[in-house]
């Protein structure tokens, strides 16, 4: 898991969780906890799902949370807990949640089909990229090409630095867009340009910069028509009106932490989505073809000389069960956990409105019982 820094889970979390390299062997204690048996979706009828589901936000401490399976064998979706404390309002399919660093996904979708349009080129500088933004103190971004931004090693500073969380927490309103990067202006190079990785959340914050500048229009209308509507995800959108009933409310011991959630619309994590338009999203992508032409689909998998682990906007991984593509997203009062397995085309989806106290990946404890040979 992500360090939090000197100030735990009090702290402002990153909006991405977990190191990229899968935790596989860490679901073992909570595999022995709920000692399923899941021979597959359609068969479970989604008893034993719920059951994990159930017993995970129960250890864990959270609120609520949605646990999808779907694949060839069937598709299951179970739901658990509440979504607002002050209704007592249930989760259900449709509630939304807001998932973190999962947007960095649709991100870079949105930037590789511009790619792919020769818009813009992957090894271009991301100086003549940006237009009129102000690059000059911001270590490292007059260096960096656009795919040093994409697999993170590009070594620009991230902007969630200490008088950013210190801000956001004073301001739930703070304004967003790539003045956010002002946050970084001034810190030291995370790195060498191409030498190293560093998980940056500046990195997504320029592509996203990037992609309205490229299509003309502000970011979330390029998400909305490039991402959104191209997979069909109606339920999803970029930000959140707090007046929404269906949204999760997110929770940490500060107590209602939603707004500074809602307000990101920023390219390093802004989808309010459901289970079911990531379901969409991911095979969208990597099963149907429809975001991305498959020369592009296989780029996006390649590991990163810097981090094998990392692809563009992917998380890479290789358990007992087989290559994985995906991504997770932590921050407070959220999390989210998204995981394709190609070679046998299943998706695995958690969404939950709390974080973790553990390390557990309730996703290895699902994948451990359903692929289970």
């Amino acid at each position: 898991m992500q360090d939090h820094g000197p100030g735990g889970r009090n702290r402002a979390l990153p909006r991405q969780f977990g190191t990229i390299v899968g935790r596989a062997l860490a679901a073992t204690a909570l595999l022995a906890m709920v000692a399923l048996v899941i021979p597959n979706p359609a068969a479970a009828g989604g008893d034993r799902l719920q059951r994990m589901l159930d017993r995970f936000l129960e250890a864990e401490e959270l609120d609520g949370g949605v646990l999808l399976v779907s694949g060839p064998t069937g598709r299951r979706v179970v739901v658990s807990g509440v979504a607002d404390r002050r209704g007592g309002t249930p989760v259900t399919e449709d509630t939304r949640f807001y998932v973190a660093s999962v947007g960095k996904m649709a991100t870079a979708v949105a930037v590789l089909q511009q790619v792919e349009e020769g818009l813009i080129a992957l090894d271009q500088p991301v100086r003549e990229l940006v237009g009129d933004l102000p690059l000059g103190r911001l270590a490292n971004a007059n260096r960096a090409r656009l795919v040093h931004l994409l697999d993170h090693s590009s070594g620009i500073p991230d902007y969630v630095t200490d008088a950013y969380e210190a801000d956001e927490q004073a301001r739930p309103d703070l304004p967003r867009g790539a003045s956010l990067l002002a946050y970084a202006h001034g810190e030291p190079a995370a790195g060498p340009v191409g030498g190293q990785y560093e998980y940056s959340n500046s990195n997504y914050v320029l592509l996203g910069h990037i992609a309205a500048v490229r299509d003309g229009a502000p970011f979330p209308r390029v998400l909305e028509r490039r991402v959104l509507a191209r997979a069909g995800m109606g339920a999803t959108t970029v930000g959140a009106d707090p007046r929404d009933r269906r949204l999760a409310h997110g929770y940490t011991d500060e107590g209602d932490v939603s707004r500074r959630s809602w307000a990101a619309t920023t390219g390093d994590g802004p989808l309010v989505t459901t289970a079911g338009d990531l379901e969409r999203f991911i095979f969208a992508l990597f099963r149907d073809g429809r975001l991305l032409g498959p020369s592009l689909v296989a780029r996006m998998q390649v590991p990163s000389e810097q981090e094998a682990g990392q692809g563009l906007g992917l998380a890479l991984a290789k358990d007992r069960w087989g290559r994985s593509v995906g991504h997770d997203g932590r921050y407070d009062g959220f999390e989210a956990d998204v995981r394709y397995y190609p070679g046998r085309r299943t998706a695995l989806i958690v969404l939950t409105n709390g974080n973790q106290r553990s390390d557990d990946s309730v996703l290895d404890a699902v994948a451990a019982e359903l692929f289970r040979e």
